[in-house]
Order: C-alpha cells, then structure tokens, then sequence
C-alpha cells in the first residue's frame, strides 16, 4: 500500500473515530415521546405550543372557574356529552384512571358539554355506571366548537404548567398500564 492510501485509510479511521465518540450516545428524547406506547400512540402532540384555555366551567357545586385557573396538577381533559356514543365507550376508563392516580397532583377533568350541565352529567354517568370522576361542566358548548371544533370526544393532556403536551380525538383505552406509565409520569413531573 502507498504511503498516500495509508493517509487516506488512517483519516478515514480518525473521522469515523471522531464520528462515534460524537454520536455514539444519541440525546435521549424528552417531554411526552417516550411515554407514547401501546394505546398512548395515538396520541399527537400540537405543532405549536398551546396551555389551557380561559373558558370558563362549572364545578359540581356549581361555582364557575376559568380552565386556565386549574393549572398545577396533571390533568387528562375529556370534552363529552350525554348523546355521543364514543363518550360513553370511553367514560369507565377515565373513571378508572382517576380511580387509580387522581389525587391533589393529577385529576381527570371530564366536561360535559351539553345543555343540561351538573345536573345532566350526574345522571347520565349514574344511568352508565360509572363512578368517582368529579363533574365539571360547560352548558353552552362554546368550548367543544373553540378547542375540539365540536369532535366529541376529544382530550387533552396538559402538565403541571398548564401546557397542552398531546390531544387525542374519539375514545381511548385510558387506564391501560401504558396510560398509567404516561400519567404517573406527567403526575410526577417528569414530563
């Protein structure tokens, strides 16, 4: 071999060399990514940067309070009505999932957005058996057409800060160990 092609071969070998100490060890990808398994694939991430929304909603004790004012716990927001089948296929889940992590830290925030408020949401989730999801409701369903442009149901996860981290459109497995997986971690903060 030409001391010439030795060169050539040893500079290669350098840059290669070079090329795996740089990227031999790729970044490890942050925010919500590694938590999109299994069922929690579905999920899409917003292209921008959107955090929760000033609409205002009704608690079950029928005080108003304005979304954005509900930042500082994790939260899964569920936008429903009483009359849309795939709310229903999906409502024992989000029961489940609150039964499971909802505490001062995270809570499923299940809208109804029907005409018929508190009072409708109480009385069709008893009607479908489903227990221990706090009712909250927005009777003119401004927020169904303004963030889900009336597509029920539609989800949010949102953060601890109030940011909107993925959304998801139709009903969802959400007390999969998957969800769970996603959920503690967004409850833990570590998304």
């Amino acid at each position: 071999m030409s001391k010439t092609m030795l060169s050539v071969i040893a500079l290669v070998a350098l840059l290669a060399g070079a090329g795996l100490m740089l990227f031999e060890q790729p970044a490890p990808e942050g925010g919500i990514t590694p938590f999109l398994k299994g069922e929690m694939a579905q999920l899409t991430i917003p292209e921008a940067p959107q955090t929760l929304s000033d609409h205002i909603i009704m608690s079950e004790n029928g005080d108003p309070k304005k979304l954005s004012q509900m930042a500082g716990k994790a939260m899964l927001i569920n936008l429903w009505a009483p009359w849309c089948a795939p709310c229903r296929a999906e409502m024992k889940e989000l029961a489940n999932l609150q039964k499971e992590l909802g505490d001062d830290a995270f809570e499923v925030v299940a809208i109804n957005v029907d005409r018929g408020g508190i009072p409708q949401a109480r009385e069709t989730l008893e009607e479908w058996g489903v227990e221990g999801l706090p009712l909250y409701a927005e009777p003119t369903m401004k927020i169904a057409f303004d963030l889900a442009e009336g597509a029920l149901p539609t989800s949010f996860v949102v953060d601890k800060a109030g940011n909107v981290q993925a959304l998801f459109l139709g009903p969802l497995a959400w007390d999969k160990p998957e969800a769970l997986e996603l959920f503690e971690a967004l409850k833990n903060g570590d998304i």
